[in-house]
């Protein structure tokens, strides 16, 4: 007969924000009894309530195909600019740029400095391999601890990348990682 292979999960990590009205501050001293987690409307057993503040890895899957350059790059280096000003001194940060390559402008760093470098260092070429750049990110996303934040951006649709839309959403769905495109 066929061997049989069973799994467990013991523990699932829900990370959440409860605020005082939208926008207000946050909301400390909650403990297990003031939470509802339902998995597939089935209430689960909450056990632990912590309040540790766990370290970002923000990564950056940016569009420097060629129809970037201009105002529009401008903006892009603006808004990453702004985003690692905003990022505590144990956050890291990583740059993937992507046209029809995919390059590691800089990998995951405390050191916000050397991502600014790389975002105003790469210059816009090429066609936009965006599901090869997003897949690279999510990579990226996973090689080390922390809550991982994935943030693309591209202005146009992809035209030169070798993985399937299907192959790196199926990736995604597995994946803890944050995306906004």
């Amino acid at each position: 007969s066929a061997p049989m292979f069973s799994t467990r999960v013991e523990a699932v990590r829900v990370d959440v924000l409860v605020t005082d009205r939208e926008n207000g501050p946050a909301v400390l001293g909650l403990g297990p009894a003031d939470f509802e987690v339902l998995d597939n409307g089935v209430p689960q057993q909450v056990d632990l309530v912590s309040f540790e503040q766990i370290p970002l890895n923000v990564i950056f899957a940016l569009d420097f195909s060629e129809s970037v350059e201009g105002e529009r790059l401008e903006h892009l280096q603006s808004a990453g600019t702004a985003l690692l000003a905003a990022l505590q001194k144990d956050d890291q940060a990583a740059l993937v740029a992507f046209s029809h390559v995919v390059n590691l402008g800089s990998g995951l760093t405390t050191d916000h400095a050397k991502v600014r470098r790389a975002l105003f260092d790469t210059f816009p070429t090429g066609d936009t391999a965006l599901i090869d750049g997003m897949f690279a990110g999510m990579m990226i996303a996973e090689s080390d601890v922390g809550r991982g934040l994935l943030i693309i951006f591209s202005d146009g649709v992809d035209t030169s990348s070798w993985l399937s839309a299907d192959q790196v959403l199926d990736a995604a769905k597995r994946s803890d990682i944050v995306v906004y495109g």
